[in-house]
């Protein structure tokens, strides 16, 4: 069974963050299940995917927000900041000793997985859907991200 089952309710209003979510969602699925079958090559993986995937759905989604002039731009910058930290700093404990960490690490980290994107979508971004559902603006925003614009510019 998944850790987290994407539902309506977590829809932002945008269909490229929808998206963006759910892809989220099922990248740290498959986390969670390579961490039960204890397959450390793959957690590894899986958590440079969630890195990248989420660097990626943090700067479009506040590309979106700075469209359509978010008041709470900031508060969100500073958790996908917290967010990409502390997955960096999981997969550096996990390069220290992939065979003794791979199970308790993963089980820890899924747990904050779990809670932070549950909350995430459903307390913070929820604030920023009356601002982006109806704004032309946003709308283009998300469509027109591209990856590049992540990778190439730092």
């Amino acid at each position: 069974m998944a850790l987290i089952q994407w539902s309506g309710a977590m829809s932002v209003g945008l269909k490229e963050l929808d998206e963006d979510h759910k892809q989220l969602i099922k990248v740290i699925n498959q986390l969670a299940e390579n961490v039960e079958r204890a397959r450390p090559d793959v957690v590894r993986q899986c958590l440079m995917t969630l890195r990248r995937y989420a660097e990626f759905h943090f700067a479009r989604e506040e590309s979106v927000m700075t469209a359509c002039a978010f008041p709470g731009i900031d508060v969100q910058r500073n958790e996908h900041g917290e967010f990409i930290a502390r997955i960096r700093e999981a997969t550096e404990q996990f390069d220290e000793d992939p065979g003794q960490t791979s199970k308790g690490l993963g089980e820890e980290l899924l747990v904050f997985l779990k809670e932070w994107l549950s909350h995430h979508i459903l307390i913070e971004d929820m604030a920023y859907r009356p601002f982006v559902e109806h704004s032309a603006e946003a709308q283009e925003a998300a469509r027109s991200f591209q990856a590049a614009e992540v990778w190439w510019s730092r």
